[in-house]
């Protein structure tokens, strides 16, 4: 991938995510102040009753915006910040990106008041869910693991093959629409092996990024950034509490700020 289309596809997901966003809010804006904005019924077994932990739909709402919003402003900054930069982990970042704007396919669900009902809509809005959760620990291992020499010729083709992966298992595992998960998400089938494949992928991933910065003697704070931006995302995927969207915009906006600071400054010690 040449560095121009690079920088045409970041400008397109910053239009596109932009949209999205401003779209989402004025949607979600008219709704409320009419009085349409129907809260799902959610899935209440086992959630905690202590201030900090139990469920706020509000929290919920603001995850939902955060992880909208953070497309935008990382796409502006990456396309800014890397535009001379031939810079691999930037293309899988900004799949990564795309990820977590497919992520605010959730607020469809109460915009639309589609909760305990079965439609195409519905299913099509479980199966966007899962492929955002399929597509992110995907991209992320792709920082890592595919931008080395070997596959630097291979970037585009490796992006599209994460994506049909994504897309087709979205498609083949099971979703249940009769189920409304705290955070507003469609319920699917193979949970645990579904969260144990993203953890797995994620430490994986961490630790190749570690054993790739000791042998090159880079400092690990783009590690320890990863690390962090990955945990953030996570935590504010699964928010519907105040402990969970402080946390998680905690660990994802420091973690973003460490891994790109030290991806660009990488980059230029080469060039």
């Amino acid at each position: 991938m040449t560095i121009r289309f690079r920088n045409r596809l970041t400008l397109a997901l910053f239009i596109f995510s932009l949209s999205c966003l401003l779209l989402a809010v004025a949607f979600t804006c008219f709704k409320y102040f009419s009085g349409a904005l129907a809260t799902p019924d959610i899935y209440t077994k086992g959630l905690s009753r202590n201030f900090l932990f139990s469920f706020r739909e509000t929290f919920v709402y603001a995850g939902i915006f955060t992880l909208m919003f953070y497309p935008c402003l990382t796409s502006l900054i990456i396309y800014h910040s890397f535009e001379k930069t031939q810079a691999p982990d930037i293309v899988f970042f900004l799949l990564f990106l795309f990820a977590c704007l497919c992520n605010g396919a959730r607020l469809l669900v109460p915009l639309f008041g589609v909760s305990g009902s079965f439609s195409l809509f519905l299913l099509k809005i479980g199966n966007l869910h899962l492929f955002s959760i399929l597509l992110a620990p995907l991209a992320l291992m792709g920082n890592t693991v595919l931008t080395g020499d070997y596959f630097k010729q291979s970037t585009d083709r490796n992006c599209l093959i994460l994506i049909i992966l994504s897309l087709f298992f979205a498609e083949f595992i099971p979703t249940n629409t009769a189920v409304i998960l705290p955070n507003f998400g469609i319920s699917y089938g193979y949970v645990k092996a579904i969260r144990s494949f993203a953890t797995i992928i994620i430490l994986l991933s961490t630790i190749a990024l570690f054993i790739s910065n000791q042998k090159s003697e880079y400092r690990q704070l783009m590690t320890a950034g990863f690390l962090m931006l990955s945990l953030g995302y996570t935590t504010l995927f699964y928010c519907y509490n105040i402990a969970g969207y402080v946390l998680g915009t905690l660990l994802l906006g420091t973690g973003t700020f460490l891994y790109l600071t030290e991806v660009h400054r990488h980059y230029l010690w080469i060039e």
